[in-house]
């Protein structure tokens, strides 16, 4: 019996003594290790290019190895502080980044390192809805499991337009263009880290750490490269003064709405999970710190890689025919990493 066999008969053994709701079939699957046992066969050879990212000694992504002289794709926005990478045999190599293409939220990594075995991306495209697929790992295992709920799609409306990102520091403002450049406070958050650090409706933020503020656009922008905990320094303008303040910045800290809430009470999310130029879905449960890896379907081929867990049971998959065409640019180094200068004295 083959791999392929074996697989879809262990699913449908738990289908026949799954609880009636989806959620209660995939908390099932997710934690019996008789059901994912059929699937190490599948992964074995995705999990051979599969490494494990670590942020400050703590696990923050996977990786999928692209090239085999140390080049290592990841999720960009869990990435903070000093970075590493933790191979299969447990051997762990600094890492620094080379590129970063936002639209997409990947980030290629290098190690100082030769003799990898790189993954060969297939289209996604042709997984029709109910097609089994499987998340590599660092180990011999998959790390999930789960099927192809809407096939490969570009993304429209706020999914594809608006890039949020819950990992990146907040100073707890609302702000908008000033006419004579700068970014204006239109409104501060009760409790947010500005309200603390002295700020005011109507001040006009100048300056971060040094680097001129054009707008509120590039105040964001600045933000994505700090997380919270970072400290600050900004200039602000306010009634003809100029005013130095430091801003130990927060985590979100808008209140969730219903969807929101609904969605993370099956776990937690994934810090950015907007933005992307398409995606297939798939109601694998998959925690945001195992986003980065590649997925399979049952014959082995990589479809893609897990990028964002977007709901309660929506995983959601970057599509390898729009991570292959990226490969060589990043290698190239053409979507350099904004170097943004850390508070010395404040920044964590």
């Amino acid at each position: 019996m083959t791999s392929r066999t074996l697989a879809a008969a262990a699913f449908l053994l738990v289908f026949a003594a799954a609880p009636a709701s989806a959620q209660g079939l995939n908390d099932r699957v997710a934690s019996n290790t008789k059901v994912l046992a059929p699937f190490k066969a599948i992964v074995a050879k995705a999990n051979e290019s599969t490494v494990r990212v670590r942020c400050d000694d703590k696990d923050a992504a996977l990786g999928t190895v692209v090239f085999a002289e140390g080049y290592i794709l990841t999720k960009a926005s869990e990435l903070r502080g000093h970075i590493s990478v933790r191979l299969q045999d447990g051997t762990e190599y600094d890492a620094e980044i080379v590129s970063v293409h936002k639209a997409t939220d990947l980030a290629l990594l290098k190690v100082d390192l030769k003799g990898l075995k790189p993954i060969v991306f297939a289209d996604s495209k042709k997984a029709p809805v109910g097609n089994w697929l499987a998340a590599a790992g660092p180990g011999s295992d998959p790390i999930a499991v789960g099927i192809v709920s809407v096939m490969t799609r570009a993304l429209t409306g706020p999914d594809a337009t608006f890039v949020s990102n819950n990992n990146r520091g907040y100073m707890g403002v609302l702000i908008d263009d000033d006419e004579d450049g700068g970014a204006k406070v239109t409104e501060v958050t009760p409790d947010g880290a500005a309200r603390k650090a002295g700020l005011k409706k109507n001040d006009i933020i100048t300056e971060v750490n040094g680097k001129s503020v054009t707008g509120h656009q590039a105040l964001r922008d600045m933000l994505e490269e700090f997380r919270p905990g970072d400290t600050v320094t900004v200039k602000v303008k306010r009634e003809g003064e100029t005013l130095t303040k430091k801003i130990t910045l927060t985590g979100q800290t808008q209140p969730k709405g219903r969807s929101d809430l609904q969605n993370s009470m099956g776990g937690e999310l994934s810090g950015r999970r907007t933005g992307f130029p398409a995606i297939l879905q798939t109601d694998m449960i998959l925690e945001p710190k195992n986003c980065g890896g590649p997925v399979v379907d049952l014959d082995g081929n990589v479809l893609g890689i897990n990028i964002a867990r977007a709901g309660r049971v929506e995983t959601w998959i970057l599509p390898g025919e729009n991570i292959r065409p990226l490969l060589v640019d990043m290698k190239a180094g053409k979507f350099p990493p904004v170097s943004v200068k850390k508070d010395e004295k404040g920044s964590k």
